[in-house]
Order: structure tokens, then sequence, then C-alpha cells
């Protein structure tokens, strides 16, 4: 059988498989890509027993002489996507033989021996509860990623939440910091599971577009207009609505060519809602890209063995009651010593106490993890609002332009 395949859309299809399926198992099978011939295209599958993923390859089946394609044909996945990658022409052409897979692209050809293993055979749902817009789904993921454990002991942490009812929310934290994401929009599912990091970085580089990075869902009641509602700019187009469906063991996600089955983590994650504070005797309103990058600069000097620790010194000056309209003035100094010196940087800012009290506290002094402020503001564009509800509680940064990110950080406890 001979099949014609755009070079594009098959080194796509293949570079998303390669990275799930292993390159080395106990299980040999594991490291090949299944082939079949679908309706609408060449199918290739792979799995890590963790993760399935399947791409429809668009092609043009130019003959079919007594005999089909079967699921049985397998072939290495890293040696197949390799080659497909370093291939001259744009147009590929494979041609199925009892026992090789012939490849012709431009000046070049090649021939691959087919696998007397069997490659794992991976099913999934013929129907699908909930759909969801994909790059909203990725931005959600994305943002709150990087609030993830990266120990082992720390079991159900090692994995991102996703709640599914009236809204849809992602939610990840290491016990140090936490991150959470909210869209308005519900899925039709309903339930709470938890993925692994690892799967979660599948399915954002899955549904993130390259030129659309994930960062910032639309939708949001408080958000921009969603961008159904207004011609898309050409040079970014977002992912397709992606289905979903959920059973007790795994959360199907099919979107466009692509279809994944992702394993769910088992436990119970715990109900971060009552870490996170509601009364705050200071808050301070600044521009996040400003105030992350000032972190930094001052971290560079930071003492890598004591958490990259860097220390705010918050200070309002004394008002003038006797005029009008007067607003609270002041200073936010961030400072870090180290082996190489002590770097300071100060930033003009305007204090506020407790809601409605409108006087907030001459003074407050904490110290923070530099990467974990800086993470947390990364996410955010525009200004954010910085929440201190005491030197050694959390404190809650916010998004004043996209009200569905919500980051906590835990100071770091000082003397």
């Amino acid at each position: 059988m001979h099949v014609i395949v755009p070079k594009k859309s098959l080194a796509e299809g293949l570079t998303h498989i390669e990275r799930i399926i292993p390159t080395r198992s106990s299980n040999p099978g594991l490291s090949l890509v299944r082939i079949e011939l679908g309706e609408s295209g060449l199918i290739c599958s792979g799995s890590n027993l963790d993760i399935d993923i399947e791409a429809t390859i668009p092609a043009d089946v130019a003959s079919m002489v007594g005999r089909s394609l079967t699921g049985e044909i397998a072939i290495p996945a890293q040696v197949f996507g390799q080659i497909v990658r370093a291939l001259p022409g744009d147009q590929v052409s494979l041609q199925f033989a009892e026992r090789e897979l012939a490849i012709e692209s431009g000046s070049y050809a090649t021939k691959l021996q087919l696998s007397e293993l069997t490659a794992p055979r991976v099913t999934f749902p013929t129907r699908y509860g909930g759909e969801l817009r994909g790059s909203d789904l990725a931005a959600a993921l994305a943002n709150v990623r990087y609030a993830v454990a990266i120990a082992e002991y720390q079991a159900i942490f090692r994995g991102v939440k996703l709640e599914f009812g009236q809204g849809t929310r992602a939610v990840a934290t290491d016990g140090f910091r936490l991150a959470y994401y909210h869209l308005a929009e519900a899925t039709g599912l309903a339930g709470e599971v938890v993925l692994p990091s690892r799967s979660v970085d599948e399915l954002i580089k899955l549904l993130s577009p390259a030129s659309n990075p994930a960062r910032k869902p639309q939708g949001h009641p408080a958000s921009k207009p969603h961008p159904a509602s207004k011609p898309q700019d050409d040079k970014v187009k977002p992912a397709d609505t992606c289905r979903l469906e959920l059973t007790d063991t795994q959360l199907t996600v099919s979107t466009g060519r692509f279809r994944l089955n992702l394993k769910l983590m088992e436990g119970n994650f715990p109900d971060y809602q009552r870490v996170i504070p509601s009364q705050f005797d200071l808050h301070l309103t600044l521009d996040a890209k400003g105030l992350a990058e000032a972190v930094s600069r001052v971290a560079l000097l930071a003492d890598k063995t004591t958490n990259n620790r860097v220390d705010f010194f918050i200070l309002r000056a004394a008002q003038d009651r006797t005029a009008q309209d007067s607003v609270n003035q002041g200073a936010l100094q961030i400072t870090a010593e180290g082996t190489y010196g002590r770097s300071q940087e100060t930033l003009t800012v305007a204090p506020e106490g407790p809601e409605g009290s409108g006087e907030a506290l001459l003074q407050m002094a904490l110290a923070y993890n530099a990467k974990y402020l800086v993470d947390a503001l990364q996410p955010i564009q525009g200004k954010a609002r910085l929440s201190f509800s005491g030197r050694t509680s959390p404190s809650v940064l916010l998004s004043l332009e996209d009200p569905g990110y919500l980051a906590m950080v835990v100071p770091l406890r000082t003397a």
C-alpha cells in the first residue's frame, strides 16, 4: 500500500507521540508507534501506560493492492520520527510491504524493517460528556503549573487538581505556595481529579499553539470579551474546542487531530481553601512585571543556601490629615544579602489598610523565596494586588485585570 503524507503534519504528530513513548522500557513494545489506516487518514498511536496518545495524519492513499493496513504494523517511534524530521521534501511517500516500510521524500529514500513486537493498542471513548475551549484549558493549567511539588515524598502535591462543576478550576500547591485559575465556563462534567505533572505538561504543549503561548484565558466575566465576539488575528489561531470524558481512572481529551487518555493520580487533594487568608493588614498595588524584575535583580546577590531569600520592608509615610484627597505614600524596599555583597532596590508604593479602614500599618517587614515570588507574578499582566496578612502567614497575589487568577506565597520565617 502506498500513502502520501504532508511532512509537516506527520512530523508534528510524531513529535507529540515521541515525547510520551519511552526510549527505554522493560516492555520493548512501548517504544513502538502503531500505524493504522483510518477514514480520516493515517492513525499513529503509542503509550507509556500513564498517557495514551493518538494522532490522525491527513493522507492520500494512492493505492491498496490486495491488503489493508492493520494495527499490527509497528516501528520504533524515535527512529521513524528522526527520519521524518530530516526529510528534504514537503511530501512523504510511505510504501508498506510485508516486512518493511519504504520512505521517500525529495531526493532521499530509505527502508525500515517493521517490528515483530506488538505495540500497545489504545482505545478511546465513543462519546464525550463535556467540552471546553482548548486554549483556555491549556492557559489555566500553564498559569498554575509552577506551583506543583517536585519532591517524591509529596505525593498528591506532584499533580494539578482540576475541578469540574459550574465553572472549571485548576489548582496546584507544594505546601509553600499555591496557585489557582478559575474559568467561568463549565465543561458539562462534574467531579474533581488530579493529573500528574507530566500529563499536564503534555496537555499544555498539545493544546497551546506555538504562536499563542498559554498565559491568559479568555471569557472570564471580568476579563475582556471572548475572542469569538470579534475577528481573530490571522497570526493568532486559538486551539479548537476540545471534548472531555471522565471516568474513575482517567481523563480523556480529544482535540483536532489528537486524542489523549490521562491516568489520574490516587489520593485526596487537601482542602486548599482553608489556608487562603481572608483578612489582611496591608495591601499594595504595583505593576507585576516591574516588581518581578526588581525582585529578580535584587536576588542576584541572595544567598542560595538560605532559600534565595529577599527581604521586603514596607514603610508608609506620615499622612497629612489636613490635606484633602490625601493618599498614603510609602516605599517598598527590597534587599538581599549573600557571599558577594548586598543589593537593594526601592519602589514607590501607596500602602492601603484593611478593607473599609483606609488606614495602613506604618511599616511591615517580610522575607520571601525570590523564585516563589517571581513565579507567582509571571502569569499576571498589568497591575498586581499584593495582600499581606502578617509576617509569617501567607501573602496573596491577585491580578486586577484577570480576577480568575490567585496566587499565595508563604513568607520565610526569620529570627
